[in-house]
């Protein structure tokens, strides 16, 4: 007997609706056997990273990965990597540089000491370049810079200091667009066909473990960045990101997200002035 098109849509939307289950139940089993709790990240984003995850490993259901999470405390923390990875890229959105080094570098100067966070620094090339177009602004020596992720594999890429891919003629266009003075190789070493930023560079940078959804206030800092990380997460959990990375903002301190996150709806935006709306480069306001 042949199938009709109705029972066919009936079955679909039952396996979506079991998946969408299965999906609760394992954000759930994270949260109990691993403390970390995914709940406000975006089920649809979410959902995709987990479907993908189990083709990879050869399972058949969204649900046989629950009793590995209960049995298995290395693959916990595996499956965690693996739901959490970002992507990033040296010079991602050049725009921002470009505004940083005009709008917010000459702030910072009048600073003897500097600190900055990257949250969320994935494998790491934001946070190099930011290393990068302070050293060409003469504000590395004062500057601290703290680079944190959930992600413990991706955390020790960037730590290596060496990339994922050497350089692309692309990379080195952002750069440029980004207001580099100088060649982007320059800034990095070559051996056994991979790449490593200067270690010059890399021993102002301090790499640590921190969970935005649930850690508390990680520093004081003049500048904080977390781009292209909180468009994973829900509204809810937007905004409790967003606070938390408010105060660690000191007055007339500087926030800067991702080129598609916004602040517009927030409970911080009346508290922040807005320096170029463009590349998302706001400034604590006074108390």
């Amino acid at each position: 007997m042949a199938v009709s098109s109705m029972e066919r849509c009936v079955d679909m939307n039952s396996k979506v609706d079991i998946e969408t289950r299965e999906v609760n139940l394992l954000v759930e089993a994270i949260k109990v056997f691993s403390g970390y709790d995914l709940s406000g990240y975006a089920k649809s984003s979410l959902k995709r990273r987990v479907k993908a995850y189990i083709d990879s490993v050869g399972l058949k259901s969204i649900s046989e990965l629950i009793p590995l999470l209960a049995h298995n405390e290395n693959y916990r923390q595996k499956l965690i990597n693996d739901l959490t990875v970002n992507v990033s890229d040296l010079f991602r959105h050049p725009h921002s540089y470009l505004k940083m080094n005009e709008l917010v570098f000459p702030y910072l100067s009048s600073f003897p000491r500097i600190n900055i966070w990257v949250a969320g620094c994935a494998s790491g090339e934001e946070v190099y370049s930011i290393a990068i177009i302070l050293k060409e602004f003469g504000l590395l020596n004062r500057a601290k810079i703290y680079a944190t992720d959930i992600n413990t594999e991706t955390l020790e890429q960037a730590k290596s200091g060496v990339l994922r891919k050497n350089l692309q003629r692309e990379d080195a266009m952002r750069y440029q667009m980004s207001g580099g003075a100088d060649s982007l190789s320059r800034y990095f070493s070559t051996g056994y066909g991979k790449q490593k930023l200067s270690q010059s560079l890399l021993d102002h940078i301090h790499f640590t473990s921190h969970n935005l959804v649930q850690d508390s206030v990680f520093c004081s800092c003049e500048l904080v960045l977390c781009r292209n990380v909180m468009i994973y997460f829900d509204f809810d959990l937007q905004n409790r990101v967003l606070d938390l990375l408010f105060d660690s903002v000191v007055n007339n301190g500087y926030l800067v997200i991702g080129a598609k996150e916004s602040l517009d709806t927030s409970r911080i935006f009346r508290s922040l002035k807005v320096i170029d709306d463009e590349s998302r480069i706001y400034q604590r306001k006074a108390t």
